[in-house]
């Protein structure tokens, strides 16, 4: 008997509460809808699993599942189904995983395609094994296990609800709210152009926040009225603090000699202001990609306009609210 299982989960931005996320603090991250997609095809043969990555243009065709993670869209699938607790028993398995959509002439945007891939494999091999509801527990897991324990999992509990969701760290896991954004705002988002792999950051961040500069708190302080500000449906707030976070962001960099936000992310926040919207690096920074909250749909064509002749790419995402999926097929499927 042949079985396909196919799962997609969202990309994501930050709204509010990167880095600050990482001292407790609450963090917006919006769905977004550029999804990570993983196909497993699986048979009662014995036999290897094989994956092959289309963003990568990589085939592993027999991969140790006991052996150290290996990097990209194959350490996600792996580092899923050990979270998940195995489910393939050793059964022949042919997984497919699809992040193109997470990349720009081969160089990352910034949207979290890791996350969105441990979540859409988290979610396949639960669907697998026939169980429900431990998406969110698995994927968090399995991004320990993929990021060494680095990273808030904010970003993986977007990719598992979908929409925007307040993420707040918890002992063993994120407390999770359902959040919309106040009436009247637009989100958008702009690309550098730049690629900025996270984990380095985030392990420099690690070793020199230890000094605790006075600026982190009052990131953490942004965090808390953006996440007040959303819940109360308050926009002026929202705008309010989005733009002390750019510029605490600023002011972080330079405290822990970290190259949060580069040249490229300076001038994306300053054309946005200029077109009168609230702007701000999206995740780690040090490139990849920023938003801005428009308050009209002609402030938004301003900002895209403006972040065009500034060299910036608008990436025309929406808030995605579908979370991560699975569906499960029979034979039929498997020989689509």
């Amino acid at each position: 008997m042949a079985f396909v299982v196919s799962a997609s989960a969202p990309g994501k931005l930050f709204v509010a509460g990167e880095y600050a996320v990482l001292s407790g603090a609450p963090a917006l991250v919006a769905a977004v809808d550029r999804r990570a997609l993983v196909r497993l095809a699986v048979d009662d043969r014995p036999g290897p699993l094989a994956v092959h990555s289309l963003a990568e243009g990589v085939r592993v065709p027999a991969l140790a599942l006991d052996a150290p993670l290996p990097g990209g869209d194959a350490g996600a699938l792996v580092a899923a189904l050990r979270a998940a607790g195995g489910g393939l028993a050793g059964r022949r398995t042919e997984a497919t995983v699809d992040t193109r959509g997470f990349l720009a002439d081969g160089r990352k945007l910034g949207l979290g395609r890791s996350a969105a891939t441990l979540a859409a494999a988290a979610s396949a091999f639960l669907a697998l094994a026939g169980r429900d509801g431990a998406v969110l527990e698995v994927a968090l897991a399995a991004n320990a296990l993929f990021q060494d324990g680095r990273g808030s999992g904010a970003d993986v509990a977007a990719a598992v609800h979908g929409g925007l969701v307040e993420a707040t760290p918890r002992a063993g896991g994120v407390a999770v709210v359902p959040r919309r954004l106040p009436a009247g705002l637009r989100l958008l988002a702009g690309w550098t152009g730049e690629a900025a792999p996270t984990a380095p950051l985030l392990a420099r961040f690690e070793r020199a926040a230890a000094r605790r500069p006075a600026v982190l708190d009052a990131l953490g302080a942004a965090a808390h009225a953006a996440a007040a500000a959303v819940a109360a449906g308050d926009a002026g707030e929202l705008l309010a603090a989005v733009d002390r976070s750019a510029d605490l962001l600023v002011r972080l960099g330079e405290a822990l000699d970290l190259p949060i936000v580069t040249p490229a992310l300076a001038r994306l926040v300053a054309t946005a202001r200029r077109a009168g919207a609230a702007a701000k690096p999206s995740g780690a920074g040090a490139g990849d990609c920023g938003i801005a909250l428009a308050t009209s749909a002609a402030q938004a064509a301003a900002v895209e306009e403006g972040w065009r002749a500034a060299g910036i790419v608008p990436l025309g995402l929406t808030i995605d609210e579908a979370g991560a999926r699975a569906d499960v097929g029979g034979e039929e499927a498997a020989r689509a």
